[in-house]
Parts: structure tokens; sequence; C-alpha cells
């Protein structure tokens, strides 16, 4: 995957280059000055391909080129204008530019030039392992990995189910010094407690009924590798002990086994729920948290990934279309309804929708080929607007409050009555009407995307409210009203 750092000042030319380079194995950032630019050079984690913008609100970008070229000579730097003038292109590439690209760019033109840019430069081809986004929490995820893959630092993913746990902990490995060992994966969900020892540590033959023959253990067989240790949660208190002790003392021995083996490995453990969480109800022991929990990344699900659900289902609909040999495009109406939903199932919920979907439709996907619970479910899944407990904007206590501070800031006031009440009629039409939301936008005289990232933001709210403990007493409890 070709990393690549975006400096324009128009905040939705980031998405749109994303959208266009995610076919390409490019892993776009966007940032909109000059500083942020010159900031993201200095970081160890260096782009390989600057796309630059000439006119930029805080530095001019020929002197965000200069200084580019001071931090780091060797990083092709392609110049992006809206300008005519022939000077400053010649004038960018005796400074050492690679190229330049006029805005602006049709998606055709843009991704072919790129490609030719890369192919030209030769630039490294860094291993994607299947990840795909460009949104602000994924890039955050991606630098820590890389920035914590060269080290043997034992790292804890958390996220939920489907959200790629694994994916990551491949690319941390075939980014690491140890990239050229063995992967070895070990869901601890699907064993019980005495088969979990055996698959880590092994077994002599005839240590129990039916060890017909020795095996040989996950730990071993990572030697010099990375052993992959996924939904650690499910570990029991042996099982627990056996690990930490294997952990510190860098040696294991097999089930019915007495001589110690040394085991070079790196661990990378994941977890579906905070193990914090499980010390608190005693599952979980603190000593082996903190062995684990070297250093944390926490994988966000795909509700929280703005912009994404777009690119992966484009990467999806791609892969898919080429293994069953169609061209299949997708509607704009499918496309709303995807995005509205809340995808509990997260990426590979995401997947099996598309490549299931790929499968059912005769060319181009529409509504009409997802899911009945994808276009029955996409509006209900936000929950109804009465069921959420959100506190009222009472304005008497807002003008008391303020009398109290010496001051009440009325634009804020009006914007977050404005916000609500915007919030109330997008949930209610929703509710009380059978329209998809295509239909909706029209009914609301608002643009389709315009909808799409307003129920993003009202979902985004209603997940920090429910992390902040927020109850929903109509549902019961601590349940909130998207979840299935």
């Amino acid at each position: 995957m070709h990393r690549i750092l975006l400096v324009d000042d128009e905040k939705n030319v980031g998405q749109i280059v994303g959208s266009f380079l995610a076919a390409e194995n490019c892993e776009v950032e966007h940032v909109l000055t000059g500083g942020e630019a010159l900031d993201r050079m200095r970081e160890e984690r260096l782009p390989d391909l600057v796309l630059l913008d000439i006119n930029l609100p805080d530095i001019n970008g020929m002197d965000v080129l200069r200084e580019m070229k001071l931090i780091n000579k060797d990083i092709p730097i392609v110049m992006m204008t809206g300008s005519r003038e022939i000077e400053t292109v010649v004038r960018s590439i005796k400074m050492g530019a690679a190229d330049f690209i006029q805005k602006p760019f049709r998606p055709h033109d843009f991704t072919r030039f790129i490609r030719e840019v890369i192919s030209a430069r030769k630039l490294p081809e860094r291993e994607s392992c299947g990840i795909v986004g460009s949104s602000t929490g994924m890039r955050k995820v991606t630098r820590l990995a890389d920035k914590f893959a060269l080290s043997d630092l034992t790292i804890l993913l958390q996220g939920e189910s489907g959200t790629g746990k694994e994916l990551f902990a491949r690319a941390i490995h075939q980014r690491s010094k140890r990239g050229k060992g063995p992967f070895v994966p070990l869901d601890c969900a699907a064993l019980t407690e005495t088969l979990i020892d055996t698959e880590l540590f092994g077994h002599e033959k005839g240590s129990f009924t039916g060890a017909s023959d020795r095996k040989i253990g996950r730990f071993e067989r990572a030697h010099g590798g990375t052993l992959f240790i996924d939904e650690v949660e499910n570990l029991s208190p042996s099982n627990q002990a056996k690990l930490l002790r294997a952990v510190e003392e860098k040696r294991i021995e097999r089930v019915g086994g007495s001589k110690p083996i040394k085991v070079d490995v790196r661990i990378i453990a994941a977890s579906n729920v905070p193990l914090t969480e499980v010390i608190d109800r005693g599952g979980f022991r603190k000593d082996l948290y903190y062995r684990f929990s070297q250093m944390t990344i926490h994988i966000p699900p795909l509700r929280e990934r703005k912009g994404d659900v777009d690119i992966l289902i484009r990467h999806f609909l791609e892969t898919y279309s080429a293994e069953f040999g169609r061209d299949a495009c997708i509607s704009d109406e499918a496309l709303g309804l995807l995005n509205v939903y809340a995808w509990p199932g997260n990426v590979r919920e995401l997947e099996n929708v598309v490549k299931s979907t790929a499968i059912l439709a005769d060319g181009d996907i529409h509504a009409e080929h997802l899911p009945h619970y994808i276009r029955a479910g996409s509006f209900p899944s936000l929950g109804k607007a009465e069921e959420w407990a959100v506190p009222g904007i009472k304005v008497d206590e807002e003008i008391e409050k303020g009398l109290r501070e010496g001051s009440l800031d009325l634009k804020a006031l009006v914007r977050r009555w404005s916000d609500r009440l915007e919030e109330t009629v997008i949930r209610k039409v929703m509710e009380r009407s059978n329209l998809n939301m295509i239909r909706v936008s029209r009914f609301l005289n608002i643009d389709p995307k315009t909808l799409r990232s307003k129920i993003s933001q009202i979902r985004s709210d209603m997940s920090r409210d429910i992390r902040r403990g927020k109850r929903f007493p109509e549902r019961g409890g601590d349940s909130p009203p998207f979840q299935d």
C-alpha cells in the first residue's frame, strides 16, 4: 500500500481523492495547511508521495515544497494548481517537484496520472493486508500500527467483532522485523480449556487419551515470528497462568512433557471487549493484562468511520465483480441504504452483504437486491426520537445560568435548538413514512448526501451518549435503541 499525503485547503478534496485512489492500493492522508504538512513530514512515518496544492491558506505551496525537500529530498512531490501560469510550474520542477497536475481533474485522468507516477518512481509497495479506509480513525490506527510494528512490544488490539483485528495483526507482523517469519493465529473462543492448552503448547505422545502422536503447539510454530491470540477474554484462569509463565520465561513445556523449550515469539493479543471490564469482574489476571497491553490499539467500529463505508463498498464490489466475472455498479438508492445501516457486524458484515448482493444482482445493484433487514430496518435502527433520552433545552434555565455567569451565548443556544429540531424532524419523518432515503431527501428538500451526513452525525452523537452512560428507560436499562 502506498502512503500519499494530500495537502489541499478544500475539505471535500480528501474524500474525493481517497475514493479515486482506493482501488489503486493507496492510503491517503489529507491535511489542510502547509504547516500541518510539514509537521507530518517531520514524523517518523513518511509518505511515499506528496500531492501539494500551490495555493494554501498559511504558507505558499512553493515554500512548502522547498521545506519538504530539505526534510527529505527523495520523496516525490506532485504540485497541484488551478493556474495556467507556466512559470510557476517550471519553477516548481526546478525546485525538485516530480511533476504537476492541473485542477480540476477528471477521475479517470487523475488515477491514471497517479498510477504513472507510482510506476515511474518505483514507490515502495507496502502490504495492505486487506485494510481499506481513509477516515480519521483508521488513519490514526494505521499510524500507531506502523509506529510500533518495528519494536518487539506486545500489542493488544481492542475492537468489536468484525472490525478487522486479525488484518491489523497481520499488517503489524509483515511490517515488523519478524515479517519473514511465521504468523500463527489462535481463536480462543472456538476452543475448550484443554484444547487451548494443547493448541498453545502442544503435547507429547501418550500424554492423555487420544494423544497418539506428538503435537507441536502454536508457540513452537510461531518461533521467530508472531503469535496472534484472538478473543483472549475467553481464556480460563489455568490457561492464563500458563500463558503468563510462557511470556515471562520465553519458554514452554508441552502437555505431558518435562523438557523446557525456548521460544522466540512476539505476541499480539486481541479482545472484543475492554479487558479492564473483564478484570473488574474477576475474569482476567491483571499481571497478564499488563504483559499484553504494552501498547493498546483501539480499532473503531464501522459506524464511527465516517466516509469509509463508500470506499469499502466499492473495494468489495470491485473484488467480487472480478471474482464472479461481472462489472457491476451500485445505484445511489442502494448506496444510500447501505450508508444509513448501523453495521453491527462491522466490516465483516458489510463484505458478506456486498458479496452476496454481487452474486444476486444480474448487472447493476439496486435497492431490491439488498437484504430485507437493510431495506426495512435502516431508518428504525436510529431509534425512535421519543425513546432516545436526550436532555431538553430549557430556555429559562439557560437564561438563569447566563445571568449567574454574566453572559449568554445566544448564537450557541439558537444553534443547539436548531440542531435538536432538525434531528427530531428527520427521525420522525423516517419513523412515520415508508419512504426510502432518496425519497426522504426529496420530501425534506435536501441533498441525499447531506441527509446521509446528518444521519451519520445523529448516530455518532448516540454512540457518544451511550459511552457517557445515558440510559434508555423505555427499552430497558442501558440498552441503546439501535442495537439488534
